[in-house]
């Protein structure tokens, strides 16, 4: 089952291009490869019926070997 969008209004089912408020969230504990994972959360509103959610923006692991988004 593929993943749904995270930027579309739950209510209609407006996409909604960008967010109006961002937070960061770090995993507490390393996966196997001992990497760090920081989540990027987002406030979302929708222009058509005024219903705020929030949603996955994006995700990367931080570790030795660099960056992985």
């Amino acid at each position: 089952m593929p993943k749904a969008k995270q930027n579309i209004c739950p209510d209609c089912g407006t996409e909604v291009k960008e967010p109006y408020k961002t937070w960061e969230l770090v995993a507490p504990f390393p996966d196997k490869q001992m990497r760090i994972t920081v989540t990027i959360f987002g406030m979302y509103e929708c222009s058509k019926c005024g219903k705020k959610f929030n949603g996955i923006v994006g995700k990367a692991k931080l570790g030795a070997e660099g960056i992985e988004l």
